[in-house]
């Protein structure tokens, strides 16, 4: 008679960390028993020292189950089990061998009395009692100590004949599994989204969302078909729904739209500004420094990147360095930061952000650092 195929699989989830799927019944004619088990189980800790046991059993032999289960507490290494459909009988005794141990929102495990049969005289069927109820007594350990079942619920499992299947809240709640696997794929109903499905999204994954198939904001017209309620959960979700509602007319939504990618297109413009600022900053002061002989021109460009993303932390780096002699060296450099106009803009109080980027950069720069009001009322009163 040959046996069914062994049902498992190997695979690395990531250095040192294996996976073992464990499908099938438990027995010496069955999909597994503990020889073939034992032999994947010990080739695998050669090279991980983590696995994770998918077990999905309908139980079997008793005595190939308790030598799985004393085989993977035996082990140095951490294994958790994730129980998948169900984890019954003996699948159920061999998945609370796991350090952690976790299992999917549908799935079940399921504890029963002992069970078998012999042939023989009335000795051996004595005989045969006597070995169900120390298995019995094994099986109730292991209970006791790996779950928060009590010793009643135990030996009630344990002895009327009936199948006790546990779902999965309750085998958290008795302690046989640590946390419960939800699902994290949702169904794509747009009718059943809200704001508050979205609130953690992107704006990118929010528009997936509700599939929303309009063109904006420049072919705004009757022929696309706006889901309102879609676009107003989104704009809720981002604080911009303002007056609408899901009674409001179309042009309500489009005039809505209209001025959200207004606002949009002038942070754009405004981040673009501060972006040329930046890079204008960090090259007066990076060129300044190659022409002090701090840097060499072959590192001026990594010094730029470094000075665009942080300002102040490469000007004082490049402040502490020594470079050409300087006359100046005993002179104090600190220079304070001033209350109230400070003496850069004496004479410029009309220039706006972009002049000060064009006429004098690096004082914007000091500006930034020394009279930080004043640069952002200049930068404010352009662009805000």
């Amino acid at each position: 008679m040959s046996r069914p195929k062994f049902h498992y699989e190997v695979k690395n989830q990531s250095p040192q960390v294996a996976e073992i799927l464990l499908y099938g019944y438990i027995g010496k004619w069955e999909e597994f028993d503990y020889p073939r088990f034992q032999a994947l189980f010990r080739d695998t800790l050669k090279s991980n020292k983590e696995i994770t046991i998918r077990v999905h059993s309908g139980g079997g032999s008793v005595m190939e189950g308790l030598a799985i289960y004393d085989l993977i507490r035996g082990s140095d290494c951490k294994v958790t089990v994730i129980i998948e459909g169900m984890a019954a009988s003996m699948g159920f005794i061999i998945s609370l061998a796991g350090d952690v141990i976790k299992i999917n929102e549908n799935a079940f495990g399921m504890a029963h009395a002992v069970s078998g049969g012999c042939w023989g005289n009335k000795s051996d069927m004595l005989s045969y009692v006597e070995f169900i109820e120390q298995c019995e007594t094994r099986l109730e350990s292991i209970l006791k100590e790996r779950t928060k079942a009590t010793a009643e619920q135990i030996t009630e499992w344990l002895t009327t004949g009936k199948d006790y299947w546990l779902d999965a809240e309750k085998c958290r709640k008795l302690g046989i599994a640590d946390e419960v696997i939800k699902p994290t794929k949702q169904r794509a109903d747009q009718n059943d989204q809200t704001a508050q499905n979205i609130v953690n999204k992107t704006p990118e994954e929010a528009w997936e969302c509700f599939n929303i198939q309009v063109d904006f904001p420049q072919n705004l017209n009757s022929e696309n078909q706006m889901k309102k309620e879609g676009l107003l959960a989104l704009m809720t979700a981002f604080g911009m729904q303002g007056t609408l509602t899901a009674s409001s007319s179309d042009a309500d939504f489009e005039n809505a739209l209209k001025g959200v990618f207004g606002k949009a297109k002038g942070a754009d413009e405004a981040q673009n500004k501060l972006t040329e600022f930046a890079q204008e900053r960090a090259e007066a002061l990076v060129s300044a420094a190659v022409r002090d002989g701090k840097i060499t021109g072959a590192e001026k460009e990594d010094w730029k990147k470094d000075a665009v993303s942080n300002y102040a932390l490469v000007a004082k780096s490049l402040e502490r360095m020594s470079g050409k002699p300087d006359p100046n060296a005993e002179v104090n450099r600190d220079i304070p930061k001033v209350e109230g106009q400070h003496e850069l803009m004496n004479g410029r109080e009309k220039w706006t952000f972009s002049e000060w980027q064009e006429k004098d950069p690096q004082g914007l720069g000091r500006l930034e650092t020394e009279a930080k009001e004043d640069f952002e009322k200049l930068f404010n009163a352009e662009f805000k």
